[in-house]
């Protein structure tokens, strides 16, 4: 059951308001504390089994900023929409919730399928939605989807994760083209390899030959992402929408 925002009053609450999914580790943490950075109200989600979001309240109240938290789980729309219930007012969404899982094709179960495309896709699809509603309403808002370079490139053994990759970034370039109208924009982050307890938990082989095959010979921090991120969030931006941007240290070169 998703825990539902508790109701705020935007003419009170002056600060930005951000909701990041996947905020209990990684890539979703760094992305937080970025927000928090900046004294906004900081909306944080993931699993309800993740004591780590408890951990991000207390780190991001400490910078003077204000966390709710939301926890549940991204692919239950159910969820979702008990979330959004609670929600006036919303200036960004970061939908980063994402699971890992490496396995060649011939051993992916249906549901291990099911699962991967259901918290990458089905959760942007969800919260994007939602959010869809209010900033078309507020004719103001921001969405930010974290894909992969995976997303562009694809990956043996990793074929399912790619496949859900690419279909946020699908979504995000219709996404961008229903909401400009409206006054919303709709980004992507699309990073290469980065040194999160997820990929670590793939082992030190995997992370060096990741790290390995791109030009600048490392893998990323979650700070640098989240960087990305902020900037597409804000007024900085304003003429970017439908854009796929790789943070990857060179491993996709466009242009």
């Amino acid at each position: 059951m998703m825990q539902p925002a508790e109701s705020f009053d935007p003419a009170r609450d002056s600060a930005m308001t951000c909701l990041v999914t996947g905020a209990g580790s990684g890539i979703g943490r760094a992305i937080a504390l970025a927000f928090a950075r900046e004294r906004a109200h900081v909306i944080v989600n993931d699993l309800p089994s993740s004591a780590a979001l408890y951990e991000l309240r207390e780190d991001i109240e400490a910078l003077g900023a204000r966390c709710t938290i939301a926890a549940g789980d991204v692919a239950d729309p159910e969820c979702v929409r008990q979330l959004f219930a609670g929600i006036e007012w919303l200036d960004v969404l970061v939908n980063n919730a994402g699971i890992l899982q490496e396995s060649p094709v011939t051993e992916i179960t249906d549901a291990a399928w099911d699962r991967m495309i259901k918290v990458h896709l089905y959760g942007a699809f969800h919260f994007s939605r939602e959010a869809a509603r209010l900033m078309k309403q507020q004719r103001h808002g921001a969405i930010v989807n974290i894909a992969s370079d995976l997303g562009q490139l694809g990956c043996e053994n990793l074929s399912h994760y790619s496949a859900a990759k690419g279909g946020i970034i699908a979504f995000t370039k219709s996404l961008a083209r229903e909401l400009a109208p409206h006054g919303a924009r709709v980004n992507a982050v699309a990073p290469g390899g980065v040194l999160t307890p997820m990929v670590e938990a793939l082992g030190d082989r995997y992370v060096e030959a990741e790290a390995a095959r791109y030009p600048l010979k490392r893998l990323g921090t979650p700070d640098e992402i989240a960087e990305v991120v902020r900037f597409l969030s804000s007024d900085a931006a304003s003429f970017m929408t439908g854009q796929i941007v790789g943070v990857n240290g060179g491993g996709v070169m466009n242009g």
